[in-house]
């Protein structure tokens, strides 16, 4: 896996190699009964670009708040999936939101996800640091979680 930064720390960008097609990275992405298997989730309906989705953290050390929403704002099959939320669950009625994106591209031995978080600059300072350092963490995390789940399913 490969980690990218601003130096500014407004942006995460990681990538990872998962030996499965493009399809089936993309069905693990994106529907919702999968999805919430590999980010550890519960998850309200299907996504649907425009729809925002409850979620609930099913992770046995989740601490703090839980509960949190993303709203859907793109869905480009088997090439681009995004949402915004609120990292770290604070304050969720602010417009204090990042988008995240997920990048699929087909390569030799498989795709490649890329995965990009952007828009820390939007968080209150305050918090911005923490939210940055946690989700550069749990990116990783979960990158590897779709990893390990694609690839078993393939």
């Amino acid at each position: 896996m490969t980690t990218t930064a601003a130096p500014s720390a407004t942006t995460i960008q990681k990538k990872i190699l998962i030996h499965a097609p493009r399809s089936r990275v993309w069905h693990a992405l994106t529907t919702t009964s999968e999805f919430s298997k590999w980010f550890s989730v519960q998850v309200e309906g299907p996504f649907v670009a425009g729809k925002r989705l409850n979620m609930l953290s099913t992770y046995p050390h989740c601490t703090g708040n839980p509960s949190f929403y993303v709203t859907v704002e793109r869905m480009e099959p088997e090439h681009t999936f995004s949402w915004r939320w609120h990292p770290g669950a604070a304050n969720k009625e602010s417009d204090e939101t990042t988008q995240v994106e997920f990048h699929l591209e087909e390569v030799d031995g498989g795709t490649m996800v890329t995965v990009t978080e952007s828009g820390f600059d939007r968080i209150d300072l305050a918090r911005r640091a923490k939210a940055f350092e946690e989700n550069t963490r749990g990116w990783q995390f979960q990158l590897e979680s779709l990893r390990q789940y694609a690839s078993e399913a393939a």
